[in-house]
């Protein structure tokens, strides 16, 4: 269960994160380090969460403990991306209050909010969704959102090629 938590989870915080952007920026932005609908911060963020479900039937002891949480795993993710990767994926170096631009109020506050909203809605009511009982339909549902992910990744490449042959 575990396992499929953290593959739907890091698939729905891409579609989350890819929006946030998108929206941003006013253009489909496909968001995440890796090739793939899915960001795996997000999926451990999730499991993070459901652990510490129990210890969070407190509202406010949900948003403060969440929000640390999640905080300190996207610090710690910084740090991890930035060695592995040789990569920098975020900068909040611009917003006030923050650390190494690695961490800031403002999203400490957002991971406040969303862990949040993933502990007493998203979470119980996907939990009600899905028969986990039936790893054939989850495990087509992921095969589905790679082929998805390909598709789009062509189309994009595609109109990349157009687009430069034309200012040739």
């Amino acid at each position: 269960i575990m396992l499929i938590s953290f593959a739907m989870y890091s698939f729905l915080g891409y579609i989350m994160e890819s929006l946030y952007i998108s929206l941003i920026k006013r253009k489909w932005v496909s968001s995440g380090l890796l090739k793939g609908p899915y960001i795996p911060l997000y999926g451990f963020g999730a499991l993070i969460l459901i652990n510490l479900m129990p210890y969070m039937k407190n509202p406010w002891i949900c948003i403060i403990l969440g929000g640390i949480s999640m905080t300190c795993l996207e610090l710690l993710s910084s740090y991890f991306i930035e060695k592995v990767f040789h990569k920098k994926c975020w900068d909040y170096s611009k917003h006030y209050f923050n650390f190494q631009g690695r961490i800031c109020l403002f999203y400490t506050i957002i991971w406040c909010s969303l862990s949040y909203l993933f502990v007493f809605f998203i979470h119980p009511n996907v939990i009600k969704m899905i028969p986990y009982n039936d790893i054939t339909l989850i495990v087509s549902l992921i095969f589905i959102t790679f082929i998805s992910k390909s598709f789009i990744d062509q189309i994009n490449h595609s109109q990349k090629k157009t687009l430069l042959s034309d200012k040739v």
